[in-house]
């Protein structure tokens, strides 16, 4: 008949390993500082209407957008599913 662990029951089976893991090591050894590591961003080249929906989406105004990707306002406008407003009937007639 096998005898029990100490520290454990008789069920415990994990109970010899468990003690043996929880003792500290002792090291002599230096701890080594990390290496500094230069980082590089990645970049990634957005067509014009990412762009303009990117900048829209930050809260950037159509003349804004106009100013920073060198598009026409038409174009902006294009790109962000926005029509120009047409003059009414009555308006346009010269009366």
């Amino acid at each position: 008949m096998a005898s029990p662990i100490s520290g454990g029951s008789a069920f415990d089976f994990g109970a010899a390993a468990q003690a043996l893991a929880v003792q500290p090591q002792t090291t002599t050894a230096s701890v080594r500082q990390p290496t500094k590591i230069e980082t590089t961003g990645d970049t990634v080249k957005l067509s014009a209407g990412a762009q303009v929906r990117l900048l829209n989406s930050q809260g950037e105004t159509i003349p804004e957008i106009v100013i920073n990707t060198a598009l026409s306002t038409q174009a902006v406008n294009s790109y962000l599913g926005l029509t120009q407003a047409t003059a009414p009937a009555a308006a346009a007639s010269n009366k």
